[in-house]
């Protein structure tokens, strides 16, 4: 089956309306709630005695990171394609620039790496620098870091 965000690229593709673009990510990026939770043991135990399942997080039918991943394979692999219009291309990175438009509005921007790097230091987290240096001296020491 083919995976939902290139799905949603084909239907893109398809939609000439911006407007009409913006619904389809828009439905597509926002966080929905699962009406239904797994079949585990713990949660039937859980239904059984009257307390509420573990709840899964609300997640978009397609998260916009890999939306937009797909419209770099799909440029990536067809952009050396000659053609004498070069509107498929446009079109991907329209929708692209859509997407990220749209992702914005209901995520909020995205962090910078200092923005992150200066977050990890207030909130006393460990920083990615932290766990190279932590993994560089596990292998010279002949270890595995986990």
């Amino acid at each position: 089956q083919t995976a939902p965000e290139i799905q949603l690229l084909r239907k893109l593709m398809r939609t000439e309306d911006t407007k009409d673009r913006e619904r389809l990510l828009e439905d597509a990026f926002t966080p929905k709630e699962k009406l239904l939770v797994k079949g585990t043991t713990e949660n039937a135990e859980k239904a059984l005695t009257g307390e509420a399942p573990e709840e899964e997080k609300a997640m978009p039918d397609v998260p916009p990171p890999d939306f937009i991943n797909a419209c770099k394979a799909v440029m990536l692999n067809f952009g050396n394609v000659s053609s004498d219009n070069q509107d498929v291309m446009k079109k991907i990175q329209t929708i692209a620039a859509e997407a990220e438009i749209v992702a914005t509005r209901i995520y909020g921007k995205g962090m910078s790496p200092q923005e992150q790097q200066d977050r990890a230091w207030k909130e006393e987290s460990t920083s990615i620098f932290d766990l190279e240096r932590m993994e560089l001296d596990a292998m010279s020491r002949g270890e595995q870091a986990p």
